[in-house]
């Protein structure tokens, strides 16, 4: 039987085979975007994992809260995928917690959602943007700016409630702190410093943007008005991407390939015996360059 099929060029039908053991073996991943260096590590992980247990990824990147909702509900309806791993969507907590009792395994990318029993892997966002702050605080500098994300985003909340923490226990009052609002993309961060510097106002003597991607805007606008950092302002990132690495720009360093390796993990093992792992939080660590103001490279201890 096997010399018959082999000479007729016979294939198993993989369709046949899903059917039969009720599996796609596909892991869904859903992105909000496609540019960050964030995400392309994060799916890094994910992939080595899915790669070394022979599942394969099908992976979107979403276009607003409509597309999200609706792909993910397609998704789950027609069982393309084993489970889904939704990395930090605008999708509501009511609408996650509803998706989550739709009988394919759920995991959450850097966003838990309360209620919704659901393993989730975050990075401690919080204790990243406040080692960060007190950092810039410890080179006693006068004035500062903290450029922020968007409003609905969970980092972005966390990452300024951080922030606040390190100027209260400072005793920095709030005239010394300017918030500009940003959209946690590269463009934001250049039209953030171009519409402060078209004010004809003083640079703050350091700047704080949430993620890296903007603050490389930052230094792009910076760098077309023939300003540099740390000469003219200092700088700070957050997620210490390969370009931060590469233009010396002191960032809070996210395992970004380890919270995607976590995450694979978990799915698989909930689409091998349903049983949901303990949610993990994962530490961030400030790494020093120059672009803050310091002379060297160094890191700091673990923000756990």
């Amino acid at each position: 039987m096997l010399e018959a099929m082999q000479a007729l060029g016979y294939r198993p039908s993989h369709a046949a085979r899903t059917l039969a053991r009720q599996r796609t073996e596909l892991l869904g991943v859903v992105f909000p975007e496609i540019a960050s260096g964030f995400f392309s590590e994060v799916l890094r992980g994910i992939d080595e994992v899915a790669a070394e247990r022979s599942f394969h990824l099908m992976t979107a990147f979403s276009h607003g809260l409509s597309d999200e909702q609706q792909f993910v509900s397609r998704l789950l309806q027609e069982r393309r995928v084993d489970a889904l791993i939704l990395m930090n969507l605008l999708l509501s907590d009511d609408f996650v917690r509803d998706a989550s009792r739709r009988g394919i395994p759920i995991i959450l990318l850097d966003r838990p959602v309360e209620g919704a029993e659901l393993f989730a892997v975050s990075m401690d966002n919080r204790g990243g943007a406040e080692a960060a702050m007190a950092h810039l605080i410890s080179h006693e500098y006068k004035s500062f700016a903290i450029l922020i994300g968007p409003s609905d985003n969970y980092d972005a909340q966390h990452r300024f409630q951080g922030c606040k923490e390190a100027l209260a226990r400072a005793g920095i009052p709030a005239t010394k702190v300017h918030v500009w609002q940003g959209g946690f993309t590269e463009e934001s961060g250049r039209v953030a410093i171009e519409n402060w510097l078209a004010q004809g106002k003083p640079l703050p003597e350091a700047i704080f943007a949430t993620n890296d991607a903007m603050a490389l805007g930052v230094l792009a606008g910076l760098r077309e008005r023939g300003l540099r950092s740390p000469q003219d302002v200092a700088l700070v990132g957050f997620d210490d991407t390969e370009s931060a690495r590469h233009l010396e720009l002191t960032s809070v360093c996210v395992p970004m390939r380890e919270m995607g390796r976590l995450a694979a993990e978990a799915a698989i093992e909930q689409i091998s015996n349903r049983q949901a792992r303990p949610s993990r939080v994962v530490a961030t660590e400030l790494v020093v360059r120059r672009s803050c103001g310091c002379a060297g490279n160094g890191r700091t201890d673990s923000i756990n």
